[in-house]
């Protein structure tokens, strides 16, 4: 493989794991359900869509 010029070096990063639930808070309990739901259906979008969903509303309600 390192012979291949179709081949190149590159940077790899993790993606980010993923936001929990704030304890007690319906609106993040609510996203994360909606989350599940969507990856026990094989919806990947509807699962990253949740996770931005999550991310901003926890940005705004729990800084």
């Amino acid at each position: 493989m390192a012979d291949n010029p179709e081949w190149r070096e590159c940077d790899l990063a993790e993606f980010p794991s993923e936001p929990n639930a704030v304890p007690g808070c319906g609106a993040c309990l609510g996203i994360c359900v909606a989350r599940a739901n969507a990856r026990s259906r094989g919806d990947y979008s509807a699962v990253s869509d949740a996770n931005v969903r999550l991310r901003r509303h926890q940005a705004e309600r729990h800084p």
